[in-house]
């Protein structure tokens, strides 16, 4: 298992080496995120038992970001985002390495992938009770359909069906709205369209000023003030984590060898993301 870790550790990060020259190529900023923040400030490099590799973008680079990378990756790398594909639906994005398979914890099949996550600006007056409603929604529609017979559950269901159908869409209203609202002056950043999800506000300084910092070997961006993020992100001012976590977050099966639609095709009869 420890094999497998540092071997999908080393794939993302030629994953990482690639998203960092096309940023550079025309200067869009990112920063680490997450557990990979906490690896670079613990171990200048990914928490020994981290499965994935995790950036962030600020909305304005994101859709910088987006316009450019189908054109920039290389042959045997996609992009996985609802942006730009009818057939994907998280509220993130992955850049995915064709060439292997993981099996997830949830059943989700791909490559070997890096998550980029965007983090808007949220108003701080009326506005934002708007962008958290939006957001709650797009949980909704996210989540889709739920099982059972209680009346919330027929009413949800009822309602996805006849106004939701097309997730993209409604996505795509959604950001188009928090967009809007993030023209104001006075404002924070929420992580609404996240792999995460949440309405935690943060400092506007801290996606707002870059450094760099030593990771696998390597520097790559960072926010400057990346430990008032670490503490407003996890509550905490010790990022340490007791053995009990110290445990692979996301895969049950890995292989380095088999294309992921070809282990699709032969396990599920399909060649979907």
């Amino acid at each position: 298992m420890k094999e497998d870790i540092r071997n999908i550790q080393i794939k993302c990060i030629e994953i990482l080496n690639i998203v960092d020259q096309i940023c550079h190529k025309h200067n869009i900023q990112y920063s680490l995120c997450g557990g990979s923040v906490v690896g670079a400030h613990l171990y200048q490099g990914c928490l020994p038992w981290d499965d994935d590799v995790d950036l962030m973008m600020t909305r304005e680079n994101y859709n910088k970001f987006l316009s450019v990378i189908k054109q920039e990756l290389p042959k045997g790398f996609s992009v996985h985002n609802y942006q730009l594909s009818d057939t994907y639906w998280s509220l993130f994005t992955k850049i995915v390495n064709d060439n292997t398979t993981i099996v997830q914890n949830d059943g989700a099949v791909s490559g070997v992938f890096l998550d980029i996550t965007v983090y808007d600006k949220i108003p701080d007056n009326y506005k934002r009770k708007e962008d958290i409603f939006l957001w709650k929604m797009s949980q909704v529609v996210s989540i889709g359909k739920i099982k059972g017979k209680s009346l919330k559950a027929i009413v949800r269901n009822m309602v996805l069906t006849l106004f939701f159908r097309d997730k993209s869409k409604y996505y795509k209203f959604f950001q188009k709205r928090v967009e809007k609202n993030g023209m104001c002056k006075k404002y924070h950043y929420s992580e609404l369209f996240g792999a995460f999800c949440n309405t935690k506000p943060y400092d506007a300084e801290i996606f707002e000023n870059y450094t760099q910092i030593m990771f696998e070997g390597k520097k790559y961006m960072i926010v400057k003030d990346y430990i008032k993020y670490l503490q407003t992100r996890y509550d905490r001012t010790d990022f340490r984590e007791p053995k009990e976590k110290q445990v692979a977050p996301h895969h049950q099966y890995v292989n380095f060898e088999m294309p992921y639609k070809k282990y699709l095709q032969q396990h599920m009869g399909a060649g979907n993301e």
